[in-house]
């Protein structure tokens, strides 16, 4: 009889803040793109995941945890409607691209603080891509 595979046999398992990450990113889908119900589907699936580490991890809701996630999502939106503003104006695609990269740091910052947050800090999971180049106006307060 063949072994009923768990969590625990995955080899790979993306972490809390990747999947929070996945949830803004597939929310914004749900809301500018057609397909709808694929993306609520997706998000219900993510959602179980956060659910269940949450719950194995005994990860407890904090006002710096809800920050966090909020500033994902913001960044998430931010470099959605960069990208969209990148193909309507050719003219300031490189200007575009730049705060794109910027933000993305900002973005992968905040990804790092939530695996702290959620005791999941190992090297090959942090993020490396947090450079913003002196990006004047977008400090964030939360760490």
């Amino acid at each position: 009889m063949k072994k009923t595979k768990t969590n625990t046999d995955r080899k790979y398992l993306p972490t809390l803040a990747d999947l929070i990450d996945a949830l803004s990113i597939d929310q914004i889908k749900e809301i500018k793109l057609d397909n709808k119900q694929s993306y609520a589907l997706e998000i219900k699936k993510i959602s179980y995941d956060i659910d269940m580490l949450i719950s194995q991890k005994q990860i407890k809701l904090s006002a710096k945890l809800i920050r966090m996630i909020i500033v994902i999502a913001q960044m998430n939106l931010f470099i959605w409607n960069n990208k969209d503003k990148m193909q309507e104006d050719p003219k300031h695609y490189n200007d575009l691209l730049k705060m794109a990269h910027q933000l993305n740091g900002i973005r992968n910052r905040i990804k790092n603080l939530i695996l702290e947050q959620s005791d999941e800090v190992e090297p090959s999971k942090k993020r490396t891509n947090v450079e913003t180049d002196d990006f004047k106006g977008w400090e964030i307060s939360i760490e």
